[in-house]
């Protein structure tokens, strides 16, 4: 089978080759480079030289060609430089990669020479990732499939000569299969998670995060010193937990002690960690925000509860600066604290990392017409307003439940351009464990995104179908559309918290699903891809099981957190009877497959063990 034929146009010019010429210039046929070295300098970068070895391994499967590597550009040999290595910069097409950000890289094919070099300590490894697929036609699709085709007669590299310099600093595509595979990481551009010093290391920047409980935490200063916690109703907390989810506390941010305590812990912590680029100065995650007499007075003064935040933000950013310049005090505008201070202005160190939790996930956030938008969409304009340093933390997935459909993937797009147009500097994209709903094109398409906006959701959509389900992808994509337009039709707004009846979802899409899924079982060309489609069908499974699922789930999680009412989970014996072998068949499915994570809060073995009370089994009888 030819798989161009079922890529859309634009993708077929980009696997066929590169298609950026340049005047006066000769390509070269890259099924004629057998007389060809790789060239990486002897005292390369490990993230170089690994750059030059996936060069020679992925070349090598594409044209059956295996080329020696070197550290000397010897005469009589064409070659390809990888890395801004001496012998690179004294060839023809050297160039010098002085002033490259960590991650710039610049692409040359041009008079039988190929050159990619980039910033230190990832531009080069980047660069080689982006060669392969824009000249190659490589796809890294998910950590166990790699896309190569095979070129057969010729293969023509036409001239070019690109550099690239990626708008977002930060990327981080937040999906289980992602965190759990540093090499995958690596080759989708996602800068945040892979440390090793071969695969380029990790931004400096870290994610900004609930940090208040750890450094004056309740366990330690609760008892004797009340007023450094919130003050609510004209009482301070008196038994809590020392967690940062509710009921918990927040900190009175006014409070000097508490001001004095997070500085001393903040600039301790970057004595022991100097390779920081930031540090999180934010509150817990509930919205007890204080309201004291003197916080209150800042936060009523500036129209938003991130005045008195903020104040004490910048008061241990002003320390920060003294001893580490350069590192950023970063907080979250996060729910009550999400709307920008009237006349406040963050320290130009300080980040603000505004969370779009309330937002819509079957409207774009840029779209007018949708209530659960206008207000980030307002909030965002004015934190471009008053800073340079605005991260976001958004959501793509229903927390609720990651294994129902969540029909956001037409939004996707327009969502990353949006924040990119309003000078976000890093997203971080959370979405779910592995293993969950079509959860390898949904990281495709986001990690491609992250790293180059201007891209397609649609069109990397049709690609991956096409590519990892092959004659398959056809009915799989009618159920994708299925879903969008049933919830775009439904009317509906809901955020990233979600019945699938708050998408306008129901078992009945689950059923017409399964028998689209039924169809591309029959049109998969083997086992490999029958195990991807049948996989991919689990999403169709979770609609039908939901009823008893649901209750299961938050069952589990309430028994997780210790807050179970004691009340036994019973099911109508009606709706029992007719779920119990869709659910004996999801469970197969989900631990076949690797889902071990209904929903944020919960394992499928602790759901499984709640469903067996609803059920009325025997503890561990099987379904």
């Amino acid at each position: 089978m030819d798989i161009r034929k079922l890529l859309p146009a634009a993708l077929v010019l980009v696997v066929i080759g590169c298609v950026s010429p340049r005047t006066g210039t000769r390509g070269v046929d890259a099924m004629k480079m057998n007389d060809w070295d790789i060239v990486v300098a002897k005292d390369a970068a490990p993230s170089e030289r690994y750059a030059a070895e996936g060069f020679r391994k992925f070349f090598e499967q594409a044209t059956g060609i295996r080329l020696a590597t070197t550290d000397e550009a010897a005469a009589g040999h064409r070659h390809v430089f990888i890395g801004p290595g001496a012998a690179l910069q004294a060839g023809r097409s050297g160039f010098d990669t002085v002033g490259f950000g960590p991650e710039d890289f610049r692409i040359i094919v041009r008079d039988g020479g190929i050159v990619i070099a980039g910033g230190w300590p990832r531009g080069t490894i980047y660069g080689v990732y982006s060669f392969l697929e824009d000249c190659l036609g490589v796809r890294f699709l998910t950590p166990d499939h790699t896309y190569v085709p095979k070129a057969v007669g010729s293969l023509a590299l036409k001239p070019m000569d690109k550099t690239y310099s990626p708008p977002l600093s930060f990327r981080w595509s937040y999906f289980g299969e992602i965190r759990e595979n540093h090499v995958f990481a690596s080759r989708m551009r996602t800068n945040t998670v892979a440390d090793e010093p071969e695969l380029g290391g990790k931004t400096a920047v870290q994610l900004i995060n609930h940090s208040f409980s750890r450094y004056v935490p309740w366990s330690k200063y609760g008892k004797e010193h009340p007023e450094c916690f919130c003050e609510i109703d004209g009482k301070r907390p008196a038994d809590v937990k020392d967690d940062h989810y509710g009921p918990g506390v927040q900190l009175c941010t006014t409070n000097p002690d508490v001001r004095r305590i997070i500085t001393e812990g903040v600039l301790a912590d970057l004595e022991k960690h100097p390779e920081w680029g930031n540090i999180s100065v934010s509150q817990n995650d509930n919205g007890r925000y204080c309201q004291c007499a003197r916080c209150k007075a800042i936060d009523d003064a500036e129209g938003s509860h991130m005045g008195s935040l903020l104040t004490m933000v910048n008061a241990i950013a002003d320390e920060v600066a003294k001893k580490h310049p350069g590192v950023m005090v970063g907080t979250l505008a996060y729910q009550y604290s999400r709307k920008p201070p009237k006349s406040i202005r963050p320290r130009p160190n300080v980040q603000i990392q505004l969370c779009s939790i309330e937002c819509c996930q079957i409207h774009a956030l840029s779209n007018a017409a949708c209530p659960l938008n206008t207000g980030f969409c307002e909030d965002i304009a004015g934190w471009g307003k008053i800073s340079r340093n605005v991260y976001v933390w958004t959501y793509i997935t229903n927390f609720h439940n990651y294994l129902t459909p969540c029909p956001n993937l037409r939004i996707l797009g327009e969502n990353v351009r949006f924040l990119v147009q309003n000078n976000v500097k890093g997203l971080f994209m959370q979405g779910p464990a592995s293993g969950a709903e079509l959860a390898g094109l949904r990281n495709y398409i986001v990690s491609n995104l992250l790293w180059d906006p201007s891209r397609d959701e649609k069109a990397l959509t049709d690609e991956f179908l096409a590519l990892h389900y092959g004659r398959a992808a056809g009915p799989i994509r009618r159920f994708i559309d299925l879903v969008h337009d049933t919830a775009e039709a439904s009317g509906k707004h809901r955020h990233c918290h979600a019945m699938a009846a708050d998408y306008g979802l129901s078992a009945e899409i689950g059923k017409q699903g399964l028998a689209m899924f039924d169809e591309a079982m029959e049109l998969a060309d083997n086992d490999e891809i029958r195990a991807r489609v049948e996989k991919a069908s689990i999403c169709c499974h979770a609609l039908i099981v939901e009823p008893v699922v649901a209750p299961a789930y938050f069952k589990a999680k309430l028994r997780r957190r210790n807050a179970d009412d004691g009340k036994p989970l019973v099911f109508d014996p009606a709706l029992a009877g007719e779920l119990r072998p869709h659910v004996a068949e999801f469970i197969a499915l989900c631990r076949k497959y690797g889902s071990k994570m209904p929903g944020e809060w919960a394992s499928l073995d602790e759901v499984v063990t709640a469903l067996r009370e609803g059920f009325g089994m025997a503890s561990g009888e099987e379904f």
